[in-house]
C-alpha cells in the first residue's frame, strides 16, 4: 500500500522534489535537535561520526558545518527513529522499488556560515557508484530566508543529467537564482521533510542572521543498484578525511 498519493508521486517526478509538512512530530524534533547538539561537542578523536569545519568569510571563526556517517551501531536510536517505516515506504514510492542507504549528513549551517552554490547533488562524483538518487532533507531548525533556507528550482525545467562539469557548481552567485520565476526558496518548519532528486538544481545563501539552521540529509540509491554506502566512505575519506578544528578549511571547494 502507497504512503504518498499519486499526486504527490507525479510532483515529484515533474519538480524533482516535493515537501511533506510536519513528516516529524514535535518530541521527536526535540531529540534529534539535542542529539545534534552533542554531537557538535564531541571532540573529532571522540566521535564514531565524520566531522568537517570550514572558516567562516563573514566572522573568521572555525565552524563546524557538517557531521556524516551518522546512522548505524553507533546511533541505534537515531537510525530507528529515522528510517522508520513511513520513511522507507514513500522512498519507495517515488523510487518504484525498495530503497537503500547511500549516505547522510547533518549540515550545521551555523551564523556566519558560507553560501553553497547552486549545484546538483549528483556532480559530487555520484556517478561512481549509481545514476540516480533521492535524498530526504530532515528540518530540524526553522529554515528562514535570512538563516540559509535552501532554494530550489521549481519549474522543472532542468534534465536528468549533468549540467555542468563534476565538482562544479552551475553558479557562482547566491539566490535569487536565475530566471528568478523558477526557483522557489523553502522556508520550513521543524519536523518538515523535503524529498529531491540528484538533478534538481538547489543551494541556499550565507547564514546572515543570529539564529542556526541545521538539517539533516539521508541520500539513498535503489536496491536493484546495490548497497553502495560502506564503498563511498571509504572512496571519501581517503581524498577528504575528517578534519580538526584546527585545520579547518579555508577554500570554498564543492562539496555535498
Amino acid at each position: 500500500m502507497s504512503t504518498l498519493s499519486q499526486e504527490q508521486i507525479k510532483d515529484f517526478h515533474d519538480r524533482g522534489f516535493i515537501v511533506l509538512k510536519g513528516f516529524f512530530d514535535t518530541e521527536v524534533v526535540e531529540q534529534l535537535s539535542s542529539w545534534l547538539d552533542e554531537l557538535s561537542q564531541k571532540a573529532p578523536d571522540d566521535s564514531a561520526e565524520a566531522k568537517y569545519y570550514e572558516k567562516s568569510p563573514i566572522s573568521d571563526e572555525d565552524l563546524l558545518v557538517r557531521a556524516e556517517y551518522l546512522l548505524g551501531e553507533h546511533n541505534p536510536e537515531i537510525t530507528d527513529i529515522l528510517l522508520n517505516e513511513r520513511t522507507m515506504s514513500s522512498l519507495e514510492d517515488l523510487f518504484g522499488e525498495a530503497p537503500v542507504l547511500f549516505k547522510e549528513k547533518a549540515n550545521y549551517k551555523l551564523p556566519g556560515c558560507r553560501p553553497d552554490k547552486l549545484h546538483q547533488d549528483q556532480a559530487a562524483g555520484w556517478n561512481a557508484y549509481t545514476d540516480f538518487y533521492i535524498s530526504m532533507a530532515i528540518v530540524v531548525d526553522e529554515n528562514r530566508k535570512d538563516n540559509a533556507a535552501i532554494s530550489f528550482m521549481c519549474s522543472g525545467n532542468y534534465d536528468k543529467s549533468l549540467m555542468s562539469e563534476e565538482w562544479t557548481p552551475l553558479t557562482m552567485d547566491d539566490p535569487p537564482y536565475q530566471p528568478e520565476d523558477e526557483y522557489m526558496l523553502l522556508e520550513a518548519q521543524p519536523g518538515d521533510v523535503v524529498f529531491f532528486d540528484s538533478y534538481v538544481p538547489h543551494g541556499s545563501p550565507a547564514n546572515t542572521s543570529d539564529s542556526q539552521r541545521r538539517n539533516i540529509y539521508l541520500t539513498f540509491n535503489k536496491a536493484s543498484d546495490g548497497d553502495l554506502r560502506q564503498q563511498y566512505y571509504d572512496d571519501k575519506w581517503e581524498t577528504y578525511p575528517p578534519n580538526q578544528v584546527s585545520t579547518a578549511r579555508t577554500d570554498t571547494s564543492f562539496r555535498v
